[in-house]
């Protein structure tokens, strides 16, 4: 149906007008005093802020749904300064960042004290311990900025806040040589994880039921290649140093457990190798006692295959067959010793054993080719023997001969001597003979005195030219 207005009378317009108005100023009203009833709880919250703080949340929280309550019923209450509304909004929103503030405050606080422990580490060369702290730091921050940022208009706060960003900055420049300085503890763990290794290894295969002392050497080299590593390890000084100033650190702690261990075993490895060397020794010495007489019986059949080149004397024949018994018995004690024969069977590849089996080999060689040299040699001297004692034979028959032609000849010629010598007697006594006869014949006793000779015995002998009385003529 259609309503006319121009029969509606003026009073009744104006109350038509008017209605809306009235009704929009109770709706005001009636929010107003819903948020009335929660301004009185954004009071007590803000009394309570200081001495009980979950309290005041309480109140604040209850503050807050009236104020939601009182915007659904009009929101123009939040944009009017009608019955001091603009000023209980601002008050009650100073509320609610104090007490913001003050449970962030705590929590901020709280986050200063790992900023101030990580400050102390890093001045202290904990890096690792200050990066810690430095997290815990900023993780209450961040805690705290969540609940509100406006602790950063809170001067103290915020000095406190800058001071440790400026720690921050610190830490991450120091974090660089962290870094590298975990670099070298990493190197430092690692060499001494191959030296857990190499010596678990080594430890493993010498306590093992099935050891062989064949394998001492393969040990020994294992727990050689652990020095090796070890060495190289503790050549970083930089990680133990840090190992022995910053103990609880992560990188040292793992360094310290793999030192520990790598010390037991080698303990364990150094004592398991002892009682192997003491025994390999052993069987070695008896092993070398073997080449000593091997040597021997090798020294003397060398000796005997020498002389048995050639005999010239018995005495060859007796020297080399005495140092040829002399190997023989040798050698025949060294085979005779099972035991040592065994260890030698046992372990072929030591260096002893390969030198005993080379002196056994060469020593049954030459015994071998001397014994039969010695027999032949020994046949070509006995043949040469009865040569000689033939020859000797004919000799001497040729100097019984020769002594009987001597004699003969002497024989004779003492008879043609005899002969001579009485033939020259027979001569001699014909010429002394004569020769006596001739003086007689020349005495001067024949001669008459005369007084008118001069009776010098020689006269002028000699002194005459007158050959006529010379001595030759008066001796014819």
């Amino acid at each position: 149906m259609k309503v006319g207005f121009k029969n509606i009378s003026p009073a009744l317009m104006t109350c038509l007008v008017l209605i809306p108005g009235i009704a929009a100023a109770d709706t005001f009203d009636d929010a107003v005093n819903e948020y009335i009833k929660g301004y009185k709880e954004c009071t007590e919250a803000n009394t309570l802020r200081t001495t009980n703080l979950q309290g005041a949340k309480r109140k604040f929280d209850i503050y807050l749904k009236q104020l939601n309550r009182a915007k659904s019923i009009d929101p123009s209450i939040l944009n009017t300064t009608q019955r001091d509304m603009d000023s209980n909004l601002r008050y009650c929103e100073r509320v609610e960042i104090n007490i913001k503030r003050a449970e962030a405050t705590p929590i901020l606080e709280k986050g200063f004290t790992y900023c101030d422990t990580a400050k102390e580490s890093l001045k202290n060369g904990d890096v690792p311990t200050a990066q810690t702290n430095m997290t815990e730091y900023k993780r209450y921050r961040d805690d705290a900025m969540i609940i509100t940022d406006s602790i950063m208009e809170v001067f103290a706060l915020a000095s406190k806040v800058r001071a440790c960003s400026r720690v921050e900055e610190k830490l991450a420049e120091s974090m660089k040589e962290e870094n590298a300085l975990v670099e070298k503890m990493n190197a430092a763990i690692q060499g001494y994880q191959v030296v857990n290794t190499q010596c678990e290894q080594a430890k493993t295969t010498i306590s093992s039921p099935k050891f062989s002392l064949d394998k001492l050497d393969d040990v020994n080299d294992m727990m050689n290649e652990a020095a090796k590593a070890k060495k190289s390890a503790r050549q970083n000084t930089e990680a133990f140093a840090v190992l022995t100033e910053q103990p609880n650190r992560p990188q040292s702690q793992e360094l310290q457990k793999l030192v520990d261990s790598a010390a037991q075993c080698e303990g364990q490895t150094s004592e398991y190798i002892r009682t192997a060397t003491k025994n390999k020794r052993a069987l070695e010495k008896d092993i070398n006692d073997g080449i000593a007489s091997l040597s021997a019986a090798q020294d003397a059949c060398e000796n005997a295959r020498k002389l048995s080149g050639r005999f010239v004397a018995e005495a060859d024949i007796t020297k080399a067959e005495a140092d040829y018994n002399q190997s023989a018995a040798l050698k025949r004690k060294v085979t005779g010793d099972a035991k040592l024969i065994a260890t030698v069977q046992q372990y072929p590849s030591w260096s002893s054993s390969q030198k005993f089996s080379k002196l056994m080999n060469s020593t049954e060689s030459c015994q071998k080719t001397t014994s039969a040299s010695i027999k032949q040699q020994k046949a070509v001297f006995t043949s040469q023997q009865q040569k000689v004692k033939q020859d000797a034979a004919r000799q001497a028959q040729l100097e019984q001969e020769r002594q009987r032609l001597a004699e003969e000849k002497a024989r004779k010629e003492a008879e043609e001597a005899k002969l001579l010598a009485e033939k020259k007697k027979a001569e001699e006594l014909a010429r002394k003979k004569a020769d006596e006869e001739a003086r007689k014949a020349a005495a001067l006793t024949d001669v008459p005195d005369d007084v008118e000779v001069d009776d010098d015995e020689f006269g002028d002998f000699g002194d005459s030219n007158n050959d006529s009385n010379d001595w030759t003529k008066l001796v014819k």
